[in-house]
């Protein structure tokens, strides 16, 4: 029995697709476009080659529009694309052919989305979790180590300096222990993913200009005790609107004064003063 098209029906809620029936029963459906270039009407016989390229064609044409709106808003890697058009359980036919279209148009390049990556977390990562973050996302290792070894190991031992030196300040606020600041700072760059080598240097730079570092931050916190005690006094009437219990009063103007950044000893000395002389 021939197969010819009975009907052509545009969708109602998308008025981009159409709905196809041969022999009076629904077939299936396609892109508008796709009529036109295929030249379809009713009264048209088919056969099965034909039917089968027009189905193929509207199932690239919605892999490739698809693929369009993964890569509208920001650069994706080849991988990421990839593995959102397999979720969506396209053929390996029609993913390669749309990968093919979005490379010839440079709709996506991991060449390009490699160096955009190192550019916007080198300030604030090392090469060892640049790499790591990158290997995730698919990026090939031989173009990857390639742009690993081009970072400046000099830029990257100023930045990794730079983030030690304000961890320390945190550090020391809490820690009077100088092996146990530098330990905490070696472990913080590590889990930055700074090399050993890098590390090294900037904890030697930290020791050799902080030589009195205990010494030197407790001049610099030298805080006004009658400033201290006022600011504290104003949260103090503001915590007691809301909380009772002296235990907790004490323990949130306490973190408040820390969080301020005052030190440990002038913030217990004007905390006990404003709770006990209320």
């Amino acid at each position: 029995m021939d197969k010819v098209i009975t009907k052509i029906e545009w969708q109602k809620r998308n008025k981009d697709r159409v709905n196809i029936y041969i022999n009076e029963e629904f077939a299936f459906a396609c892109s508008g476009e796709l009529i036109y270039y295929h030249n379809l009407k009713k009264g048209l016989k088919v056969d099965e080659d034909k039917l089968s390229s027009i189905i193929k064609e509207d199932n690239y044409m919605k892999c490739k529009n698809y693929s369009l709106k993964l890569i509208e808003k920001s650069l994706k890697t080849e991988k990421y694309i990839e593995d959102k058009l397999k979720e969506k359980e396209y053929t390996n036919d029609c993913i390669k052919r749309v990968m093919e279209f979005l490379k010839s148009y440079n709709f996506i390049d991991d060449s390009r989305y490699v160096d955009l990556f190192i550019r916007e977390k080198i300030n604030s990562c090392g090469r060892n979790k640049i790499r790591y973050s990158l290997l995730k996302k698919g990026i090939k290792e031989e173009l990857l180590n390639s742009k690993i070894s081009d970072i400046d190991i000099g830029k990257e031992g100023v930045v990794a300096y730079k983030l030690a030196y304000k961890k320390y300040d945190i550090i020391s606020k809490r820690e009077k222990n100088l092996m146990k600041i530098y330990k905490k700072i070696w472990d913080y760059l590590i889990y930055r993913g700074y090399t050993l080598s890098v590390i090294e240097n900037v904890v030697n730079k930290l020791k050799k200009n902080n030589i009195s570092l205990v010494e030197n931050k407790r001049e610099e916190r030298k805080y006004n005790i009658d400033e201290i005690y006022n600011i504290a006094t104003r949260r103090y009437n503001i915590i007691i609107k809301s909380e009772r219990d002296e235990q907790k009063i004490y323990r949130k103007l306490y973190n408040y004064l820390l969080r301020r950044g005052y030190g440990f000893e002038e913030v217990k000395k004007v905390v006990n003063s404003v709770i006990h002389k209320t």
